[in-house]
């Protein structure tokens, strides 16, 4: 057996689209050699919520936690499980539900959940965030209840929020981060994952700034390889 550590965390570019197609990501080159600077400089602008990017209670709940409030070691997980989902068509606008998830074997010690929709096939696209797959409010206790030292989900799909079900999306997100404790990894690339990826550690890294409600992440995973 040997292991590698891969992304599950897109690399972020002015192509790629936001949440409702909204605000993207802009980069600059502000200095350049090519033009005569002693060396090269890059300035982004991006909204938090961006790319792969991690949701803070803060985000929906005025008294909730910050980016802050956690410490280093919260983001290393060492017990990752990955669950598989079948093939989700964009034409019911899914909200994924206890019902949908019940079939699942669960271990008590699972620390971070990565559910794969098989939406990250769909990254380029403009269905990704037109008719992306969103998740019913009751998922939160029902996920909490099978794994209670569960302390993030992470998903191929551009948010927890169905762009088609905004409102149940909000109360999902409250549901999750300031009921049930979960935090939220959105927008993740499980394009080369599966159900039968055995993964060692996952660690998510977080850009850290003050009274963060949510922030871009790059996300680590420990695989094991049958040799």
């Amino acid at each position: 057996m040997k292991t590698s550590w891969e992304y599950l965390s897109y690399s972020l570019n002015e192509s790629m689209s936001g949440y409702g197609n909204g605000d993207r990501i802009q980069i600059s080159r502000i200095r350049n050699q090519a033009e005569g600077h002693s060396s090269n400089n890059t300035a982004i602008s991006l909204p938090s919520h961006f790319g792969t990017h991690i949701d803070y209670p803060l985000h929906f709940d005025l008294n909730g936690k910050s980016g802050n409030d956690y410490e280093a070691d919260f983001f290393i997980f060492d017990h990752p499980k990955v669950i598989e989902l079948e093939p989700i068509s964009s034409d019911n606008h899914l909200l994924i539900s206890p019902d949908y998830l019940g079939n699942f074997d669960y271990s008590d010690l699972t620390d971070i959940l990565i559910i794969k929709t098989g939406y990250c096939y769909k990254r380029s696209d403009n269905e990704y965030w037109q008719n992306n797959p969103g998740f019913a409010p009751e998922t939160a206790a029902f996920l909490k209840e099978k794994l209670p030292n569960l302390r993030a989900i992470g998903f191929d799909s551009i948010s927890l929020s169905s762009y088609q079900h905004r409102e149940i999306g909000r109360i999902a997100h409250r549901e999750f981060l300031s009921v049930n404790d979960i935090l939220i990894i959105e927008d993740m690339d499980l394009t080369f994952i599966d159900s039968n990826t055995i993964f060692k550690q996952i660690i998510v890294s977080p850009f850290r700034f003050d009274l963060a409600d949510g922030a871009p992440v790059t996300v680590l995973a420990n695989i094991l390889h049958e040799v």
